[in-house]
């Protein structure tokens, strides 16, 4: 943690999971509800989290809520005389056990000196962030599905550097580079499957069979795959189809100028559709949840380049041509979504975290084994369940000397020290836990906004219900969610689910909160 970095000042949305694995079906958002009382959140409230080492993690648990309304409320400014100093000194402390803590671990782990020490602190009780994984037994059989992040890309070894790092990750954490899927059994009528919940929306449409409902193009009855004929079939309007389509196939650059990045972080991309392409508002409509499902809001809340960032049409005409074609464009997922990432990570950081070898299989499968994550003399340790109220420099003004971390746990606060601090935490808990940030940072972060969204994993005993209709996803309007889908389940050594419309199964519903014409910020809350 130092005090003269800086950070972008750049409004942006960040999604994040409130709730997964079991949906919160006509109650208020998590936080909401904890807001009004200071009892943690029941088991009503948090609902069934499948089995497993991930079952009592499943998006933000009770007690991560009591603990964030406290550290906003200011429970913890001033800390109270209570405090229990552990004693304990480390090189590095890192605040946070998702995808970028432990990425900092990692780093860590592979550069530190021999006798280097460091302490990971994460308030869930396993680590992951988004990259986690339900479980569930349907019929004795066993099921993983993600909980939120999910689908990657194998990046190639000479495609430019953001590539190249990519590669060199996924060497060093031992992913594999072919992945094994089940085959359609040939008795069944012809039925194409994604391999992720999210590609399928656009990019990649053309590999499954989805079906539109009634209020997006379709009626009682699905119109399925209508990009593939061009919307014939579906119940929009012959100008409705016509700008839909423009939008989908439009190859012009919308701006010649090399500062493109800051012009489309100008407007919204709801503009950019509307008075930079030409098209109707049913067009930023439609696109709304599915950029929803990966920057947190729709069209009229986030900006156009958070679409470019993404590959979305208009925006992509600024990367090159061999980017815009999706035709080989293939995505994978791992059993619990990107959590295959995220136990690649920590089997290399801490190697008995889970039982049993380096092997792919091995990672994917072994349990936990939680009492060899905070074990003295590891290079690298993690301390689960700790959440960090508090941060701040000993010493000089500048930032020189040691830095004494807070955290609470188990009803108890306590207090360890560290040579230099990795804030691999949110944003909006940063700029509340550090207490000597900068000014200027703190304003920064005030300008972020971070919108929720749910993911809900309802295994099934059967789907012969999307068979019959001769559809593996479908997007839909209605009050919950707007896109389901059955996935290809990748095969993991033993972990082996059959892709057979009359065995178990599970289905991803993909959930915004967007309120199209209201600020974002009200959006967010």
């Amino acid at each position: 943690m130092s005090k003269n970095l800086s950070i972008t000042r750049r409004d942006f949305l960040n999604g994040v999971m409130l709730g997964s694995g079991a949906a919160l079906l006509h109650r208020s958002a998590p936080l909401a509800a904890a807001a009004t009382t200071d009892a943690v959140p029941g088991p009503d409230w948090y609902g069934f989290g499948g089995v497993g080492d991930y079952a009592n993690s499943h998006g933000n648990t009770p007690e991560v809520v009591v603990r964030a309304h406290e550290i906003r409320d200011g429970k913890y400014t001033p800390l109270p005389g209570n405090v229990i100093e552990t004693g304990e000194l480390f090189d590095v402390i890192i605040v946070g056990g998702g995808m970028a803590g432990l990425g900092a671990a990692f780093e860590f782990r592979q550069k530190a000196e021999t006798g280097k020490s460091c302490l990971l602190l994460e308030n869930h009780p396993i680590w992951g962030g988004e990259s986690k994984r339900n479980e569930f037994i349907v019929d004795d059989q066993l099921l993983i599905a993600p909980q939120g992040a999910n689908g990657f890309s194998m990046p190639g070894v000479d495609e430019g550097e953001h590539a190249s790092d990519d590669a060199r990750y996924y060497d060093a954490i031992g992913i594999p580079r072919e992945f094994q899927y089940p085959q359609w059994d040939a008795k069944h009528k012809p039925l194409r499957f994604a391999n992720d919940h999210y590609g399928y929306l656009y990019w990649i449409e053309h590999g499954a069979d989805v079906g539109y409902f009634k209020g997006i193009g379709g009626g009682a009855t699905p119109v399925i795959n209508p990009w593939s004929r061009n919307l014939e079939d579906t119940q929009w309007s012959t100008a409705e189809r016509e700008h839909l389509l423009r939008w989908r196939n439009d190859a012009r650059r919308h701006y010649d100028g090399a500062d493109f990045e800051r012009w489309l972080d100008s407007m919204s991309y709801q503009q950019f559709v509307e008075q930079v392409m030409g098209l109707g508002r049913h067009v930023s409509d439609y696109a709304s949840p599915i950029l929803a499902g990966a920057v947190g809001l729709g069209s009229d809340a986030v900006s156009a380049y958070a679409a470019y960032a993404i590959l979305f049409p208009g925006t992509i005409n600024f990367y090159p041509p061999e980017v815009r074609d999706f035709s080989a464009y293939q995505r994978h997922s791992f059993p619990g979504g990107n959590d295959g990432f995220a136990r690649h990570f920590v089997k290399k950081i801490i190697p008995g975290a889970i039982a049993g070898n380096d092997s792919f299989a091995a990672v994917m499968n072994g349990r936990v084994q939680f009492d060899e994550l905070d074990v003295e003399g590891l290079p690298v340790r993690m301390r689960l369940g700790a959440t960090v109220v508090a941060a701040e420099h000993v010493g000089n003004a500048d930032g020189a000397g040691d830095v004494r971390v807070t955290y609470s746990r188990d009803g108890k606060l306590f207090r360890v020290r560290a040579r230099g601090v990795v804030m691999a935490s949110g944003g909006w808990v940063n700029r509340q836990v550090v207490r000597d940030l900068p000014n200027s940072h703190r304003a920064a972060y005030a300008t972020f906004k971070h919108a929720p969204f749910l993911v809900a994993n309802v295994a099934v005993h059967n789907w012969r219900f999307m068979y019959d209709l001769g559809v593996s996803a479908c997007r839909y309007q209605g009050d919950f969610g707007f896109c389901v889908n059955v996935r290809a389940p990748m095969h993991a050594g033993d972990y082996q689910p059959a892709l057979d419309p009359d065995q178990p199964a599970v289905l991803s519903f993909y959930v915004p909160f967007i309120y199209p014409g209201n600020p974002a910020l009200a959006q967010c809350s």
